[in-house]
């Protein structure tokens, strides 16, 4: 009598459970495109606040005018005034600018600032005059004592269209 031998095949038991989750981008190709989806997003955004903070005018001219005028008074006035064969005295500087202390030097016009010393600061003129009116933004220092090349204070009359 034969036996007939049948093989039984041992199967691996199926984990296959309903109530699981499938998980979240399962797909390869799925994964990559939300991948470059979120890092287009991102990108967007970073340049948008880049832009928003170099290309505000109204922040670009509240920086330039103050930087133009400390050089003006720092490396023009200054240095021009001290230099005067008339104040070589240092008792006589510090007379002629105790007078302007309280009340300051006489204003300077944004177009004076952007013409003075050989027009070195011409390259701004375009910008400024675009958003200020260069004779009505004045610019007035107050020396301080004792009165050095950066013992002053700045009063910026701005008159500008934003």
């Amino acid at each position: 009598m034969a036996t007939s031998k049948t093989k039984t095949r041992k199967y691996r038991k199926s984990y296959y459970n309903p109530k699981a989750q499938v998980p979240f981008c399962s797909n390869v190709f799925v994964r990559k495109f939300i991948f470059i989806i979120i890092i287009t997003v991102m990108l967007t955004i970073v340049i948008a606040v880049i832009c928003a903070f170099t290309l505000n005018p109204q922040q670009r001219v509240q920086t330039d005018i103050p930087k133009l005028s400390s050089e003006y008074y720092e490396d023009y006035f200054y240095k021009n005034l001290t230099n005067s064969p008339r104040f070589q005295d240092a008792k006589a500087f510090n007379e002629v600018m105790d007078k302007y202390h309280t009340y300051g030097l006489p204003p300077i016009k944004l177009s004076d600032l952007l013409l003075y010393d050989n027009q070195k600061n011409a390259k701004h003129r375009d910008f400024l005059t675009k958003y200020c009116d260069e004779n009505l933004t004045t610019i007035k220092f107050y020396p301080d004592s004792p009165y050095g090349k950066q013992d002053y204070r700045v009063d910026i009359n701005y008159a500008c269209n934003f």
